[in-house]
């Protein structure tokens, strides 16, 4: 995996560097914004890691356009009580955002999940002939028919340890018009793009598949609903933050709809009991105009 950088030096980031390098990451290290637009030209570009003090919007648009086709995730790195609201209207359009000084062990868990995802995806599209029933070819997650049996697996394995999980269905909102405005192919880059998004705000050992045409299902076992909320919301904003880029001038801004349920492992749940409870939280969500999260407790 390929990543630029733009970021003053510091030991924090010899820290970073040093670690990641171990893990076979490549880090590309650009001095200046020009020769990081020459470095995107030149070279595949998986992540990029841009430090907001240094770059300027139009370094950012510029990773957007050659992302087009293969999806490049930018962090953006923040000074503390800067507002990255503030900073997107400005032109910023980062995937992530960690404040500064710079937590190297937060960052490389965050680029190795993108890196598994982005090897998972290319895995899969590469048998696109002979695809792998166990993952969806389209968003490199988990099939619908292997999400629903790992729910099963997580549900019996929360009846023997006394653990709780999480489950949460995950709707693109308006995604039954992209197709009829733009293409297929434009629904599956935003599912591909939500897909990216989700893994990249989730832990390794959370289960994430596709549910329906548009949606997607994740479990995150031995979690709380309060646990829960700061992982929901930060998917929902991460989706939010970039928009899919269609062509030259146009985007669609992307957004999700969510319905998160705490199924409590005291109780008697079967799988239709847990994924009813959270598509009824889902529903209740959409019809407050979509952008919304509903929690619920137990199934």
């Amino acid at each position: 995996m390929k990543v630029l950088t733009l970021i003053a030096d510091s030991p924090d980031f010899q820290r970073f560097v040093k670690r990641v390098t171990a893990d076979g990451f490549e880090i590309i290290k650009a001095k200046d914004q020009t020769e990081a637009r020459e470095i995107l030209l030149e070279k595949q570009i998986h992540a990029a890691v841009i430090d907001f003090e240094i770059a300027s919007a139009e370094l950012v648009s510029r990773i957007r356009e050659v992302g087009v086709k293969d999806y490049i995730y930018v962090f953006g790195l923040l000074s503390k009580g800067v507002s990255s609201t503030i900073e997107r209207k400005s032109g910023f359009m980062a995937d992530e955002y960690i404040y500064k000084p710079m937590e190297p062990d937060e960052l490389i868990a965050r680029l190795v999940v993108v890196d598994r995802y982005l090897k998972t995806l290319t895995k899969i599209r590469a048998r696109q002939k002979y695809p792998d029933p166990i993952r969806d070819f389209v968003t490199g997650t988990f099939s619908q028919t292997t999400i629903h049996e790992l729910l099963t697996t997580e549900i019996s394995r929360s009846r023997r340890t006394r653990k709780n999980f999480v489950l949460a269905i995950i709707s693109l909102d308006g995604a039954t018009n992209i197709p009829v405005e733009f293409s297929k192919a434009t629904l599956e880059s935003a599912l591909a793009q939500t897909a990216l998004k989700t893994w990249a705000s989730v832990r390794d050992y959370d289960l994430i598949g596709r549910w329906g045409e548009t949606g997607f299902m994740l479990i995150l076992p031995e979690t709380s609903l309060s646990g829960a909320t700061i992982v929901a919301e930060r998917i929902r904003d991460n989706v939010n933050s970039v928009p899919l880029r269609i062509e030259e001038d146009t985007q669609i801004k992307l957004s999700i709809s969510m319905g998160v349920v705490q199924a409590n492992s005291q109780e008697y749940i079967s799988v239709d009991d847990v994924i009813t409870s959270a598509e009824n939280s889902l529903a209740n969500a959409e019809k407050a105009g979509g952008n919304n999260i509903v929690f619920s407790w137990n199934a």
